[in-house]
């Protein structure tokens, strides 16, 4: 079946018509015949020590008389032949006698050949699913499966026939009888996990074989001089394919070792290279942060001298900035140059590494992902679109070319993959540097360079006593900030739960080969799937080892210069001043909801807001404190008229707390002496003469060791009470919802009671605590949720204040009996004004009060942007908000914030670049009268694309000429939210083409907006 890709980006690698000459070798056996014509030598050094260095002639001479053997044994040409071999000398030899003799080698994992608690069942299963006729084997062997095949084959159980060979038959004397067998369409065969079940067999021909080492020393610099060292298993792609025929098809001298001389001995890895000059090497990262570690404890006196290294490729696993920086740190004590990395990525399924960033400087790289670069030649890459990754430019990685499997000959599976694009589990971007492998689809695992299918394994998992069938799951992440990846087990456990988690770790431990780094007992209700049963595994990591909320900030106070001492000229058209009643800091907590809707009705109708749109506004609160800190984060009133005047287009608004004892004339000076500056910080004028500016300060992520036991969420029983208590159910707490009207409890989440109630008075209050129940031994937090999240602007404040001022007060009663922290969600209306709902913005903002005049509890106000699951607002209303830095969050994002529980009160879902509030880091947000004040001409509109200037023509009476700019966003040129339509329609009106508010969003310039309108016209004939 077609599947349909939406591609993000793309890369490809030059032709390979570029690399092949008529003198390029078809099939391997002609690659080893080119290199017996050079003068090189290939060495091994098995397990126990014992070394073979003969010349490439004499070694392939050797391997003709293996491949005549082999066929005077009845193997047809054309059959599978399992290599039952770990050593190197055996392995090589084995291989390439096959190759020659026209037999296609299957190498196997040497686990499976040195198991000793299998009877060779993992061969019996394999022969059932594939053309196996032949096990070839050094004579002697001593292998279990091997004892198991000859027994087998006296009954023709298997159909496979074990053949035992003399590796070193004839050595040195005269040329072999016969001639190569193979062809470009032979294939060489590789078993990638077949420890956990049917085993995954993938094909690859001598033609993509050979691709792949022809690009890979193309793009790496690699020529007939290179001295080339791979101690990883020769059963591996990367070390048979990716080191050892890449220098076969050099002609290079290659020096293969027993993986086990240098984990049992690491320094035998320094004196191979320095007694032989070697020149290029290959590891996993793993492998590089051992060897540095030796490294630092060796003395740098000239013995160990590694100045002939010039490549180091780092593939097989995900690649680390710090391991590669301490490595080149290390080693270059000891001679070696910098800048010799070789980032690399690959896989059997692509003849191994097919990306490759060479000449990598890990000292200077900053990015969070390591690029490991661009395509081979005759490589193609692209990133397709993931429905369930969020991150922007983040896909599907996709690869194409010659050196890419054709289709599996056992196992596997190519669903996703399309048009010879194969689809390699992996999620990465393409940015200027290359391709970032920035995580796993959750379909494969890798340890040590070794991928097995997470599948295979939760089946494994599912066979240990205890475990819940149908909840094991295995997935891979990179923690923040960490730089190699963490493997997560989840399952839920019915049994004694420690024991079973125990038994689940070391049989997965036991497959893969490492420690597992997190195994967890989940309830099967957290297992979230797609629709199609597909299990979402970055939501089980976020939600339990690595959660990643939304950035928290904090307004602070700040000094500043002092007020200023002399009068700056007056600006010819200075700010709309809002001063008069109920704008005194003193009295508010004494408001009753009656009260406050006649003193917002009052200002609703005072204020004009065509006296507001273009202008700079200032709020000014006379605050009795004198100091800074003892004001309260936001202001009722205040909150709406910001709202007001922000939905009325004003160019920029802020509040003003300012003393009694400071006179106007000073008031004046300050906002005069602010506005040349640019800045829209909050400002307090206290009665010393001291100024400070309200800033948004980064929250560091805190980890309360004491979270709570128990939530009980207060206006919980509506749409994000119920989701919040979900989650927060899901992560181990113990959930009430108190509301009214309560819902019944069918087919509620596990953990969660709820309480219908109206908390209206003390003696409710005092109810609701005797339904609660007291525990010594529980941690409480009470989170205020009270208030619809996005009511319409006409709705009256009683309706609005009522729920939040009555209920906060309930809520700090109920938190005080309780001995519990009291939380308070309330809304970034209260202190931003982003939205124009002026009614619920004064709300959010009283609210906040007075839970910040409730002393006789820990509390925390979170004011949050919009959760997600609780929306109703639209799409284009969210394209909108992003633009002006405010993000959605999820109530992932909200739980998480509630469980971390922060000490302070913060803002959640405010972006890190956002026109309405001012950054402590020396960066004041610039309105957009900064912004065109550069420019207070109209602009020259010579050079512009056609389509552009006439687009500039269409929205000038909306912007005014003084501010056009071809790349300056539309709130740049002085235009807001409320703005957005209007633009939209005036656009569509006048170019034919329908455009609407979130086509403003994805487009937000000029110059994007005309480009898009023209390319859609050209597609369209119009």
């Amino acid at each position: 079946m077609r599947t349909e890709h939406r591609v993000l980006a793309a890369l490809s690698g030059q032709p390979l018509s570029a690399l092949r000459t008529p003198t390029t070798p078809a099939s391997l056996s002609g690659v080893l015949d080119r290199a017996a014509e050079g003068s090189a030598d290939v060495t091994t050094v098995d397990s126990g020590g014992s070394w073979r260095r003969e010349s490439w002639h004499g070694f392939r001479d050797r391997v003709r008389r293996i491949a005549d053997d082999i066929r005077e044994r009845g193997v047809e040409v054309g059959s599978i032949a399992v290599v039952a071999a770990t050593e190197p000398s055996q392995i090589l030899a084995l291989f390439w006698g096959s190759v020659v003799a026209g037999i296609e080698p299957l190498l196997v994992p040497a686990e499976l050949l040195d198991g000793r608690d299998d009877s060779g069942a993992w061969l019996a299963a394999l022969a059932e699913h594939a053309p196996i006729r032949a096990l070839v084997h050094a004579e002697g062997t001593r292998f279990r499966v091997v004892s198991e095949a000859v027994k087998a084959a006296e009954t023709a159980e298997w159909g496979i026939t074990p053949v035992p060979l003399d590796l070193d038959r004839a050595t040195g004397g005269p040329g072999p009888a016969g001639g190569a067998c193979d062809s470009p369409d032979s294939r060489v065969h590789f078993m990638t996990s077949g420890s956990t079940g049917t085993p995954k067999v993938v094909p690859q021909r001598h033609r993509g074989i050979i691709d792949m080492a022809l690009g890979a020393v193309a793009v790496n610099g690699l020529d007939s001089t290179t001295v080339g060292f791979n101690w990883m298993p020769l059963s591996h792609v990367g070390g048979i394919l990716m080191a050892h025929v890449r220098d076969a098809v050099l002609a290079a001298e290659h020096i293969s070792v027993a993986p086990e001389r240098i984990l049992a001995d690491p320094r035998e890895w320094f004196r191979i290279v320095t007694e032989h000059r070697v020149s290029a090497v290959w590891s996993p990262n793993f492998a590089y942060r051992l060897l540095a570690g030796v490294a630092e404890q060796i003395p740098p006196d000239g013995r160990v001298d590694l100045s002939s290294i010039r490549f180091c490729l780092n593939g097989g696993e995900a690649v680390s900035a710090g391991d590669c920086a301490r490595f080149e740190r290390s080693l270059g004590r000891l001679g070696m140059p910098a800048r010799t990395f070789a980032p690399a990525w690959g896989m059997a399924e692509t003849c191994s590494g097919v990306l490759y960033s060479p000449r990598y400087d890990p000292t200077a790289d900053t990015s969070l992902t390591v690029s490991v670069g661009f395509p081979l030649p005759g490589a193609e890459v692209r990133i397709s679109a993931a429905s369930d990754v969020a991150e922007e430019g983040v896909g599907h990685l996709e690869v194409r070319g010659s050196m890419v499997l054709e289709g599996y000959l056992v196992g596997g599976d190519l669903t996703g993959s399309a048009d010879g694009w194969f689809r390699t589990g992996d999620l990465a971007r393409i940015d200027a540097d290359g391709v970032h492998i920035v995580g796993r689809d959750g379909t494969r695992i890798v340890a040590n360079g070794v991928t097995f299918n997470s599948a295979d394994l939760e089946g494994e998992i599912e066979q240990v006593d205890g475990v819940v069938p149908g909840t094991a799951v295995v997935t891979s992440y990179r923690a923040r900030p960490a730089e190699r990846d963490e493997i997560a087990v989840f399952c839920s456990v019915d049994g004694e739960v420690a024991a079973v988690c125990a038994d689940v770790r070391r049989r997965v431990e036991k497959i893969i080969g490492i420690p597992v780094d997190h195994v967890l007992d989940v309830p099967a209700a957290a297992i979230e799937r797609t629709s199609i049963g597909k299990v979402r595994k970055g939501k089980l990591v976020d939600r339990f080892i690595d959660p990643d909320p939304a950035r928290l900030w904090e307004l602070a106070w700040t000094p500043a210069a002092a007020v200023p001492g002399t009068r700056r000229s007056r600006r010819a058209e200075g700010p709309v001043i809002l001063r008069g009643p109920g704008l005194v800091h003193s009295a508010v907590s004494d408001y009753h909801p009656h009260q406050l809707h006649d003193l917002l009705e009052h200002w609703h109708h005072a204020v004009e807001p065509d006296r507001l749109r273009g202008r700079d506004v200032c709020v000014v609160i006379e605050a009795h404190e004198g100091r800074a800190e003892r004001l309260p984060r936001s202001h009722p009133v205040a909150a709406f008229l910001r709202a007001r005047a922000h939905g009325a287009g004003a160019r920029s608004v802020r509040t003003i707390w300012a003393h009694p004892v400071v006179e106007q004339r000073t008031l004046e000076d300050v906002l005069d002496d602010e506005l040349a500056q640019g800045t829209t910080a909050d400002l307090f004028v206290g009665p010393r003469g001291d100024l400070w500016r309200r800033l948004r300060v980064p929250v560091p992520a805190e980890r309360d060791s004491s979270r709570a036991d128990h939530f009980v969420l207060v206006g919980g029983t509506g749409r994000l009470g119920e989701a919040l208590g979900a989650e927060l159910s899901l992560r181990g707490a113990r959930v009430t919802l108190v509301g009214r009207p309560a819902r019944g409890r069918s087919g509620t989440a596990e953990g969660i009671d709820r309480i219908g109630v109206d908390l209206n008075s003390a003696a409710a209050v005092r109810e609701l605590v005797d339904e609660l129940g007291w525990n010594a031994g529980e941690r409480t937090q009470v989170v205020h949720l009270a208030g619809a999240p996005r009511p319409a602007p006409e709705d009256r404040v009683e309706r609005l204040v009522g729920p939040k001022t009555d209920g906060v007060r309930a809520a700090v009663e109920l938190a005080h009996c309780l001995d519990a922290h009291l939380t308070i969600v309330s809304s970034v209306n209260a202190h931003l004004g982003g939205t124009g709902v002026e009614f619920y913005a004064a709300a959010c903002a009283a609210s906040e009060i007075i839970a910040e005049r409730a002393a006789a509890v820990p509390r925390t106000t979170v004011s949050v942007t919009s959760v997600r699951e609780a929306r109703q607002t639209g799409e284009a209303d969210v394209a909108v908000a992003k633009a002006l830095g405010l993000e959605e969050v999820s109530v992932m994002d909200l739980a998480a914030c509630l469980v971390a529980g922060p000490t302070r009160s913060v803002l959640l879902g405010v972006g890190e670049h956002t026109p309405l509030v001012a950054e402590r880091a020396g960066d004041p947000a610039t309105p957009a009268s900064a912004a065109a004040s550069a420019d207070r001409e109209a602009p020259d509109l010579a050079g512009w694309p056609p389509a552009a200037v006439e687009l500039a023509h269409v929205v000038r009476p909306l912007l005014g000429p003084d501010v056009l700019g071809l790349g300056r966003s539309w709130f740049e040129m002085g235009l807001t939210s409320v703005d957005m339509p209007n633009l939209a329609r005036v656009v569509t009106e006048h170019t034919g083409h329908t455009v609407g508010v979130l086509e403003l969003m994805r487009y937000p310039t000029l110059a994007a907006l005309a480009d898009h309108i023209e390319t859609s016209q050209n597609r369209s004939g119009g």
